[in-house]
């Protein structure tokens, strides 16, 4: 049985269109109503490249993975689903071993918002281009950066 998808319970203020996002894209896509984002954007009476937009930003992503989190339960229910539909997937000898793979990743690849990937470029320089030194300057200060906006969202 899947568990509903119930209000978002989240310190961060979404409005009740993105609220509205997050439960859609909850839901395994074959129950997914309407059936496409721009359906969705439609009846929310905005663009779609607004609900792009929102799952680009870094408060919506954070809300999504936590409404995520409580969605599938508690990370130890979900990991003993996860390696029971695992065994059954790589089973060969169970007749259920397709929709167990398939299930599987429905669950791990759709309903858990992507993560972000950071295009990083150095003065020209692909990353595998650049020094150690260059490097360790580039985490320092992106960490730095993501640490001090941390702070002053406290």
């Amino acid at each position: 049985m899947r568990p509903t998808v119930g209000p978002i319970l989240s310190s961060m203020a979404m409005s009740a269109d993105q609220n509205r996002l997050i439960e859609w894209l909850l839901r395994p896509k074959s129950e997914r109503v309407p059936r496409t984002q721009s359906d969705l954007a439609s009846q929310m009476g905005c663009d779609p490249s607004q609900l792009s937009a929102w799952k680009r930003d870094v408060e919506f992503l954070q809300a999504w993975d936590s409404q995520y989190l409580q969605t599938i339960g508690s990370p130890d229910a979900k990991m003993k689903i996860m390696q029971t539909l695992m065994a059954t997937a790589t089973d060969p000898d169970d007749p259920k071993h397709v929709q167990a793979a398939k299930t599987y990743m429905e669950i791990e690849g759709s309903l858990r918002p992507s993560k972000a990937q950071v295009d990083v470029n150095l003065h020209g320089a692909k990353p595998s281009e650049l020094t150690d030194a260059q490097l360790d300057e580039l985490m320092s200060s992106k960490a730095g950066d993501e640490l001090a906006q941390r702070r002053n969202k406290s």
